[in-house]
């Protein structure tokens, strides 16, 4: 007897049947468990971990790479550094105000920016 081994889990049971089409083109046996959980409930779907499409042990990495080339998993990419990382780098140098919070320190420096440009305009304007 083979094991099952779940490559990938659904909230919704179509998308799994659709999954399971696709690796059946490839010549891969596969199952799919708890999708009539979901169809009766499709609220229970997420607390039993969705609805599972399951391979063969011995064709667990063929089907990853199916599932790979059709799109339904996503590569692993090194992401990019957002603004709030780059902003944290940057302003945990400051002096004073380095050792708190990201948002503490953005809130900060608005404040700050904010002064600079409105206070010029009343001390011009009177």
């Amino acid at each position: 007897m083979e094991n099952w081994i779940t490559v990938i889990s659904f909230t919704y049971p179509q998308e799994a049947y659709l999954a399971k089409a696709k690796l059946e083109s490839e010549g891969i046996e596969v199952t799919i468990k708890d999708d009539l959980t979901a169809q009766v409930n499709n609220f229970y779907s997420n607390a039993i971990g969705g609805v599972k499409v399951q391979v063969k042990e011995t064709d667990v990495e063929q089907a990853m790479q199916a599932l790979l080339e059709a799109g339904y998993i996503k590569e692993e990419t090194t992401p990019t550094p957002s603004f709030i990382s780059e902003f944290d780098k940057k302003t945990s140098r400051l002096p004073l105000i380095g050792t708190l919070t990201v948002e503490l320190r953005f809130i900060i420096l608005i404040t700050i920016l904010i002064m600079a440009i409105i206070l010029p305009v009343i001390f011009l304007s009177v």
